[in-house]
């Protein structure tokens, strides 16, 4: 470690000043100030251009463009201490310039004009050998112990150095402390050692389990040197084996950086990612040495670096992460640098391609306002590529969102080991040659149209992710047959050929295309997962599912389609997406047998929420071994009743949707009422009822339409067959004896006519209808039937025509149900009453015969006058 602080001494003081444009202060503990002036990087051409203070004590005026020095520069610094003049074109100083200069500790004149000479030298002063460096320069005070008065140090220098307190040098930079000390102590006869060696002071780092955390904090330059200081922390520091100065707003310079960690001797990971850290200026490449031998991991990712041409890393790291440092290109030393680098992650950089034109000597003679324009070519040209150089047992590269065009010729024969490489987010149009050794490619959003069909000599790849391109055609025997997962989602593919070439496919992602067919084929048996989401497949075939026996993740999301046949999905599947599609319907003869299926994602507004939709709602809901996500948010689309409703709340019943139950039902109601009518009939007669309805329906077809205006009969006799002895012995031959026109069915009906017919043309052709009433007559049918179309001809011609004739007492029990229009006849209507004694018989003929001569009186007047007297024959 001395050996490399030696050498790179004169480098280290020009850093003293690195951090700070213009004044800056420092303070140590003993309240101790040191004004110091930074004007590096200026581009000044003289030291007085500067106007620095006379107070200061110490002055930085490295990387300027001073060519020379005067007395009057340096005029009136009576108090300073430290100049550094490095890293200028200094080729002249003028002779007693530093004389009056008696504070002046050390002079920096490194890396100027080769041939400065520096002459005439006060006797304090003297040139300090050169052998551990070229080009290096510098004046060191000269302490002589036999010139006790002029030759002595200062007393503020003395003060600064051998105080109680720690000195301002030990507060500043442990290298930079180390180095002028060194040069102060080297001048005095018996050097003094600080006291403050064995302090143990609270402000060093402490590690927890390893770790030393100093993320997340404002942390300056300063700070970080206190709690990394060498001398005073160096039991905290070899217990650090993993170091995080992330996110700290720190501002330094990377060799700077690794100088402060030249005491981890241990360290095996540093994280200085999203701070300011620029890359050092100057170029150290020669004696870019480092102590470190167990530092493995580098992260200096999200830093302004801008520049890889200076870098000065240990060479044992393996994985660093130059991710958004603002890099244009990887410099062609970097690959010697970085020897045993394995992952590189270099991603969101902005890579510059640069064109030389090729220089002729002819010079041709053309009009005015012609523009020549040479062919560019960003990477044949010599140097042109951003990237130069690579290390070779380099395995896992990250070249993301780079502005990479294309990758540079020796790539595929240099990266031999190389397994991981990533390009997605460039501007690749055409796909790189490729190192055979590649296992896993990431291209993904680039410009990509096509696949060649070299690509197959990338014997080992396993995976390619090629997402977001503009591929047309993908020809599965371009791929290598090592290929088990592929995603070539959101291209424009409008086909998909599941050929052989894709036997060893595990998983495949086309989602995102114009696939408007699938052609699976029958030995892609180890497929297990297969995206074909968000493409315009409007229907998969029946025996796609047998196509992929043993898939287990399948996503149709995004697609146009309709309906699921039986067998589309094979029964092996885990997980199914089927969100954002057209399905109206899901129904048990496709999802019912996908019995291992856990997981099921189904969105859509276009439901139909008929019984179809029944087994999905009711059943397939509630099962408890799936998972279905999104059902909450399923709307229903018909019938536009329920246009917009929540699927769940379809209220899709048993009783609705099943036929068979509602068959069962029906079929059941029927014969309920089927039985309450029997019931009801046998209770009321309702047979007795049909077929006189069936009757009458058949008189009314055969009916006369005209009613005949003179009707031959006087009246007609309706009478039980019982009764027909007394009707026609008694009745019959009084009325003709008395000169009355009778129809008697017996003699007047028609032969070969219907019965009900006869009926009817007797009553309708009669100016009245007598009826004989007995027990036995409420017992006949065809006596009901008489009187009902009698009753019918009254409400028709709305004249009484009836009357009827008691034969023998009628109970008010006796008359059945059926013949409730003989019960109201019988309450409103007067009627005669036949008596076996003879004088009550002569009343009865003259009230017959007086009835009969008598024209039927409207119905109403009827009603209305009539009486509920019974004549009887006295």
């Amino acid at each position: 470690m001395r050996i490399l602080i030696g050498s790179l001494h004169f480098y280290f003081i020009s850093f003293l000043f690195s951090r700070a444009n213009g004044f800056l202060t420092l303070r140590t503990p003993a309240a101790y100030t040191f004004p110091a002036y930074n004007y590096s990087y200026l581009n000044l051409s003289s030291v007085s251009e500067a106007q620095a203070p006379k107070a200061a004590r110490a002055l930085n005026f490295s990387h300027n463009v001073i060519e020379k020095i005067t007395k009057r520069d340096m005029e009136g610094f009576d108090v300073l201490e430290v100049l550094d003049l490095s890293y200028n074109q200094i080729k002249d100083i003028e002779p007693g310039v530093f004389e009056s200069l008696l504070s002046l500790v050390s002079v920096n004149l490194s890396f100027n004009d080769q041939k400065l000479l520096v002459s005439g030298l006060p006797p304090h002063l003297k040139l300090l050998p050169t052998s551990q460096a070229s080009r290096t320069l510098l004046l060191h005070k000269h302490f002589d112990t036999s010139s006790e008065a002029a030759l002595e140090p200062s007393a503020s220098a003395k003060e600064l150095l051998h105080s109680g307190s720690p000195s301002v040098l030990q507060n500043v930079n442990p290298r930079f402390r180390q180095g002028t000390e060194d040069l102060l102590r080297r001048g005095e006869k018996n050097p003094t050692v600080s006291p403050t060696a064995n302090l143990t002071p609270d402000f060093c780092g402490i590690p927890i389990n390893g770790i030393l955390d100093l993320s997340n904090r404002k942390l300056s330059e300063e700070e970080l040197t206190l709690k990394l200081d060498e001398d005073l922390c160096q039991a905290q520091m070899d217990s650090i084996l993993e170091l995080d100065i992330s996110h700290s707003d720190l501002e330094m310079d990377l060799l700077s950086l690794f100088i402060l960690f030249l005491p981890l001797k241990n360290v095996q990971s540093i994280d200085a990612s999203h701070n300011k850290l620029t890359i050092n200026i100057e170029d150290v490449e020669a004696i870019c040495k480092f102590p470190f031998s167990k530092l493995l991991f580098l992260n200096i990712s999200n830093n302004p670096i801008n520049s890889l041409n200076t870098l000065c890393l240990p060479p044992t790291i393996k994985v660093i992460d130059l991710s958004f440092t603002n890099l244009s290109q990887i410099p062609w030393n970097f690959a010697k640098k970085m020897i045993n680098l394995e992952k590189m992650y270099v991603q969101g950089n902005h890579f510059i391609y640069t064109v030389r034109p090729q220089i002729t000597n002819e010079t041709q003679n053309l009009p005015p306002g012609t523009v020549r324009i040479n062919a560019i070519s960003f990477v044949r040209n010599e140097a042109g590529t951003p990237i130069e150089s690579l290390p070779k047992k380099v395995k896992h590269l990250k070249m993301s969102n780079c502005s990479i065009v294309e990758l540079p010729e020796w790539f595929a024969g240099t990266m031999e080991e190389l397994l991981s490489l990533d390009l997605s987010s460039n501007r690749i149009s055409v796909l790189p040659e490729l190192p055979s050794s590649l296992q896993l490619l990431d291209i993904s959003n680039s410009d990509i149209k096509i696949i060649p069909p070299g690509f197959k000599s990338v014997s080992n790849l396993t995976t390619l992710n090629i997402q977001n391109n503009k591929i047309t055609d993908m020809h599965p025997e371009y791929f290598p047959l090592t290929l088990t997962k592929c995603d070539i989602s959101k291209n424009k593919l409008n086909m998909l050929s599941l050929t052989d070439a894709l036997e060893k496919f595990e998983f495949l992602n086309v989602s995102g295309n114009l696939i408007t067919r699938l052609e699976p084929a029958s030995r892609l048996s180890v497929l297990t997962n297969l995206d074909s989401s968000h493409n315009l497949i409007s229907e998969l075939p029946d025996h796609f599912g047998k196509s992929l026996p043993t898939l287990k993740y399948f996503n149709l999301s995004g697609n146009k389609i309709s309906f699921l046949q039986r067998g589309s999905l094979p029964a092996s599947l885990i997980e199914l997406d089927i969100s954002d599609n057209a399905i109206t319907t899901i129904v048990e003869d496709t999802f019912g047998l996908l019995t291992s299926l856990s997981v099921l994602n189904v969105q859509g507004k276009h439901f139909f929420c008929n019984c179809d939709l029944y087994w999905f709602v009711n059943v397939y809901f509630h099962n408890p071994h799936l998972q279905i996500n999104g059902k909450e948010d399923l709307r229903c689309s018909f019938p536009p009743d329920r246009r917009g409703l929540l699927v769940e709340s379809s209220n899709l019943t048993l009783l609705r949707c099943s036929l068979g139950l509602q068959m069962a039902i029906t079929a059941c109601v029927a014969i309920l009422v089927v039985l309450v009518l029997t019931g009801l009939c046998w209770r009321f007669d309702g047979l007795w009822y049909v077929k006189m309805g069936w009757y009458w329906c058949m008189a009314k077809r055969k009916q006369y339409e005209k009613r005949p205006e003179n009707k031959p009969f006087d009246a007609f006799i309706s009478y039980s067959e019982q009764d027909a002895n007394w009707t026609k012995k008694n009745l019959l031959e009084k009325l003709e004896a008395d000169g009355f026109k009778i129809c008697y069915h017996e003699r007047d009906f028609k032969p070969g006519h219907p019965v009900l017919g006869n009926i009817f043309y007797c009553i309708e052709n009669s100016h009245k209808v007598l009826f004989v009433l007995s027990p036995s007559f409420v017992n006949s049918c065809w006596c009901q039937y008489e009187l009902y179309f009698a009753e019918h001809r009254v409400l028709n011609e709305n004249q009484d025509s009836l009357i009827m004739i008691v034969l023998e007492d009628l109970p008010p029990n006796s008359v059945p149900q059926k013949f409730s229009k003989l019960r109201k006849l019988l309450k409103r209507k007067t009627y005669l009453k036949w008596s076996p004694e003879e004088h009550k018989q002569k009343m009865f003929w003259l009230q017959l015969a007086a009835v009969l001569r008598t024209t039927n009186e409207p119905l109403v007047r009827a009603e209305n006058g009539a009486t509920q007297d019974v004549y009887e024959m006295e």
